[in-house]
């Protein structure tokens, strides 16, 4: 097999990775403590209340959504999605840089 045909290749495998993956959140997702206000509370004696959020850009604005408990789990897994297909992609786009290359 010639080495056109393995980069070719490489891309096929690359883009099946990439449709295997999923849903997917572009975002991060970060976890973050904070006191509630209430005089009485637990999180005023040094134990704070931990929620989950992500936050993302939207028209150059940063945005804050916090994900309920139930969905934490899938927040974190299609975050973990987006990253991956990023990196998948990047490989996919230097592999069809070098099929470029080399014709």
């Amino acid at each position: 097999m010639g080495q056109r045909q393995q980069m070719r290749a490489k891309a096929r495998g690359l883009r099946s990775e990439m449709r295997k993956l999923g849903p997917m959140l572009q975002g991060s997702v970060i976890l973050r403590r904070m006191r509630c206000g209430k005089p009485n509370c637990r999180c005023n004696r040094g134990y704070p209340h931990t929620y989950l959020c992500v936050t993302y850009k939207e028209k150059g604005k940063t945005k804050t959504v916090y994900v309920n408990k139930s969905l934490q789990a899938e927040a974190l897994l299609w975050s973990r999605n987006y990253k991956m297909f990023k990196v998948l992609l990047k490989e996919h786009s230097q592999v069809n840089l070098e099929i470029l290359k080399s014709r």
